[in-house]
């Protein structure tokens, strides 16, 4: 009886460390691709901004967004860029912007690639993004 309680409880247990590693392989680390298509999304620093990214899956995108400046009208602009995303779906975008600014931002994505956060990292600047397919 002792022999069949042994060998029952070791398949139990080889089981659960099998579908533990299953599961851990079956979720890809991030890369470039896991952002992909049309995003939208809105931040704030010293300005508001709304607006959208187009991420091509292998570090380019585009987009457009419209920002309210203090004492302006509000504009709208397009934008150009690069990302890229480290296996921890953290990462860079590096942009540029209709006026010719440059703005660097690091990027931390779910591991979905579904949403994402973003914090501008040029100095004397802060600024926060929120993005979501």
């Amino acid at each position: 009886m002792k022999l069949n309680r042994a060998a029952t409880l070791t398949v139990a247990l080889g089981s659960i460390f099998l579908f533990s590693a299953a599961a851990c392989a079956a979720q890809e680390p991030c890369s470039a691709a896991k952002l992909q298509g049309r995003y939208v999304f809105t931040g704030q620093g010293a300005n508001l901004h709304y607006g959208a990214f187009a991420f091509d899956g292998a570090g380019k995108f585009t987009g457009k967004q419209t920002s309210s400046r203090e004492l302006a009208n509000a504009e709208r602009e397009n934008l150009t860029g690069t990302y890229t995303l480290d296996a921890d779906c953290t990462g860079t975008m590096t942009f540029e912007t209709q006026q010719g600014r440059i703005e660097h931002w690091d990027v931390f994505v779910t591991n979905d690639g579904k949403k994402g956060r973003m914090i501008r990292t040029d100095q004397g600047v802060t600024a926060v993004r929120s993005f979501e397919q």
